[in-house]
């Protein structure tokens, strides 16, 4: 299946692979799309069913006028999963797919047993009690530098989100995804990001949480990992010590050997 078209009538790029008895399914973050998540969908497919979809306004889906809020992106989710009739799913959610993640589990979390945040936010912005993200002067930065430049900055942005290490030409391909979200759709979505709070979703989940962070992450520190894992009814956390904000590129192995072992301790519901 290419595309799913949701009862509402949006058109969501779809990735559905593999066999398993439980499901893995993959939120992408930022403009982004599934195909960030290409090693991890390898990888996993043996074992797992894995599902990955492209967020309203970004990838190959549909770019309809809309919010672009997370109640929209979260209902998106929430369709996939009813509507594909997925159990037993581990979500994970990557960069702003943390945010969506969190939005579904708030919203009753339709199918997820288990939930692994991947370098994300819980706020975008710091405050007096919360140290583990970038500051107000640094967001407006981005965004203002976002729409000034684009679609130039753009490309020296995400190489922020790399290692410097990293070969050129997968720098090309993470921009060229990136691209094919519209500049309204980016700032509209990051506006709206910017108006949570998921710590209160965290303190409240009913389900087993990883959080997997990268050490060499330029805007969530391993700390806001081990806050997610303190706070957390039932949370691990797992550090990434070769990857900057990207692991399911920059070191995949070891992002699926942390999520296969989080998957395998927990055991699967009757």
């Amino acid at each position: 299946m290419s595309f799913h078209t949701t009862a509402g009538g949006m058109r969501l790029r779809l990735s559905d692979r593999g066999e398993g008895p439980d499901t893995v399914e993959l939120v992408h973050g930022w403009k982004g799309s599934h195909r960030l998540w290409d090693h991890v969908v390898a990888a996993l497919e043996p074992r797992h069913r894995v599902v990955a979809f492209d967020l309203r306004g970004m990838g190959e889906s549909d770019k309809p006028r809309a919010a672009y809020d997370f109640d929209e992106h979260a209902g998106d989710l929430e369709a996939v999963i009813s509507e594909l009739g997925l159990r037993d799913v581990t979500l994970v959610g990557w960069s702003m797919g943390c945010t969506v993640s969190l939005r579904h589990m708030e919203r009753g979390g339709r199918g997820v047993d288990r939930l692994v945040l991947l370098n994300g936010p819980l706020r975008l912005t710091r405050a007096d009690d919360f140290p583990h993200s970038m500051t107000q002067e640094q967001l407006d930065g981005y965004l203002d530098e976002l729409a000034r430049a684009w679609p130039v900055g753009e490309r020296a942005f995400l190489a922020e989100s790399l290692l410097p290490t990293t070969d050129p030409l997968v720098l090309d391909w993470v921009y060229g995804i990136a691209l094919q979200t519209p500049l309204d759709v980016a700032m509209r979505v990051v506006r709206e990001q910017a108006k949570l709070d998921m710590r209160g979703a965290v303190g409240g989940l009913a389900v087993p949480v990883l959080a997997a962070y990268s050490r060499h992450d330029p805007y969530y520190p391993v700390s806001l990992a081990e806050y997610i894992a303190e706070t957390a009814p039932d949370g691990q956390l797992a550090v990434l010590d070769g990857s900057a904000h990207c692991a399911p590129i920059e070191e995949p192995a070891a992002f699926v050997a942390a999520l296969e072992t989080f998957i395998d301790s927990r055991p699967r519901p009757a």
